[in-house]
């Protein structure tokens, strides 16, 4: 067994999957096979079944999802050192923003991005006027469209 740590996990071991080979300047030397393939299957395996995630899960999760802590704390709408505290154990992840966090992984596993999309929308909406009104069109094709979605 392979205790792998480099994953940023400490309780991660591989039965198989693996060499190690010794190398006389640099030591043991570990190659993986598919490396991609096993943190999908590591994160999925966290958002799917772990009831609750730790800081070292939170701080995986957001890696794979390649965003720094300023820009998940932007996703959620909360401080960026809230993430840092989360990710450090200092105070525990709410569950709104925990099942976010497991669905913006889950979307990014299967290929998705809508969901990260729409919540940038939403946050980008919150920090610029609109209008109180919402006007709409019917347009040749017999379908509704927002007045202001052609113009974007």
């Amino acid at each position: 067994m392979y205790h792998y740590e480099e994953c940023g996990l400490s309780n991660v071991w591989l039965l198989d999957g693996y060499e190690i080979e010794v190398d006389e300047a640099y030591g043991d030397l570990v190659s993986i096979s598919s490396v991609h393939e096993l943190h999908k299957t590591i994160g999925l395996y966290l958002i799917n079944e772990k009831p609750e995630l730790n800081g070292e899960e939170i701080r995986f999760l957001r890696k794979e999802l390649n965003l720094s802590q300023k820009n998940l704390a932007g996703i959620l709408s909360v401080n960026e050192s809230t993430v840092r505290n989360w990710e450090s154990d200092r105070v525990a992840i709410g569950k709104p923003a925990e099942l976010v966090l497991r669905a913006l992984y889950k979307e990014q596993a299967h290929g998705g991005g809508a969901l990260i999309e729409m919540i940038e929308k939403l946050n980008h909406q919150e920090r610029t006027y609109e209008s109180d009104n919402m006007n709409f069109s019917y347009d040749s094709n017999r379908s509704w469209k927002h007045k202001e979605l052609e113009a974007r």
